[in-house]
């Protein structure tokens, strides 16, 4: 497994929980970050991973992750409403997708394991995958669909900061084990 060192931001609505796989709506690039170890009371206990993302148009950026892939995620969004009792999504821009079964996705702030979708737009799923919830409201049409292309090991959620094209900011994420 490959060291946590890319940042990815994005624009999704939704709180960031233990059970989330990816962002619920990346944009921009990923980009490599500086990686140190900075000495807090106990030596090696501090993970810091510093980027600089810059702003390629308006965005109100509202959450941010920390992955081991500097690939960017495959992202389809919903072609129909998802009601709560569906076992079936359909997704546009699904081409991108895994061909190979079972694979999860983050649908707003639930995960779901497509199990098939004999290639078509069609994915059956299994709701409520990786410990999230299923949802008990419908998930409206144009709700992005996430497939991340490796792990993401930090997520944060917060209110809007707006960026408008060339904007840049710095996102320092530090995790100290204990």
């Amino acid at each position: 497994m490959s060291s946590p060192t890319y940042i990815s931001w994005g624009t999704g609505s939704g709180i960031a929980k233990a059970t989330d796989i990816a962002l619920f709506n990346p944009v921009g690039s990923v980009v490599s970050g500086v990686i140190t170890t900075p000495t807090t009371s106990t030596s090696g206990d501090t993970f810091l991973c510093v980027a600089t993302l810059t702003a390629s148009g308006n965005y109100s950026v509202t959450e941010v992750g920390l992955f081991d892939n500097q690939l960017s995620p495959v992202v389809g969004s919903l072609a129909n409403q998802v009601n709560p009792t569906d076992t079936t999504i359909t997704v546009s821009g699904y081409s991108g997708f895994l061909g190979a079964f079972p694979f999860n996705v983050q649908v707003s702030t639930e995960v779901m394991t497509v199990t098939s979708g004999n290639g078509t737009n069609v994915f059956n799923v299994i709701r409520g995958a990786n410990g999230s919830s299923k949802s008990t409201n419908i998930i409206p049409t144009f709700t992005p669909v996430v497939a991340p292309s490796g792990n993401m090991y930090v997520k944060s959620s917060f209110a809007g900061i707006g960026l408008q094209a060339g904007d840049s900011i710095r996102f320092n994420i530090s995790v100290q084990f204990s």
